[in-house]
């Protein structure tokens, strides 16, 4: 045996921190990643919704905006659960992500119901309002890494 493993002690070549330890360099970056990815798709609905006011009504506006915070909320159900748990281990990591997506997925399944059944929301407006918040969360993903 080598002395450092009968010492206890590391190797010189062995890493500070051990390989199993994911962090994303500044505390609370997560955190602000979500809220800025949920604003923007609220706010690309709240704009879609005003457009929609003035050429079609209320009621095409209401679904329309009904779809994109229906996505906006998932979004910030699935960033909570995949950032609460901080900086941890991988395997924390990857069960956090896959909680947050099956909360996500679940909200969706619940909150499409109750548009369709209870509310009866026009579909049409209801899932371009679904589309459009997916389409400027992939927008602002993709303007995040720029700048």
């Amino acid at each position: 045996m080598a002395g450092h493993e009968k010492s206890g002690t590391r190797p010189p070549y062995a890493p500070k921190t051990p390989a199993c330890i994911v962090t994303t360099g500044r505390v609370g970056h997560g955190t602000r990643l979500v809220m800025r990815v949920v604003l923007l798709q609220a706010g690309g609905a709240v704009v879609v919704a005003c457009v929609l006011l003035a050429l079609s009504g209320a009621a095409s506006a209401g679904a329309e905006l009904a779809g994109g915070l229906i996505v906006a909320i998932g979004s910030g159900l699935f960033g909570w659960r995949m950032f609460l748990p901080g900086i941890a281990a991988a395997a924390v990591l990857k069960r956090a992500l896959y909680a947050g997506e099956a909360l996500k997925w679940t909200w969706y399944v619940v909150a499409l119901w109750a548009a369709f059944a209870r509310l009866k929301l026009a579909p049409l407006p209801l899932l371009a309002g679904l589309s459009l918040a997916q389409f400027v969360y992939w927008f602002g993903l993709v303007g995040m890494k720029r700048g």
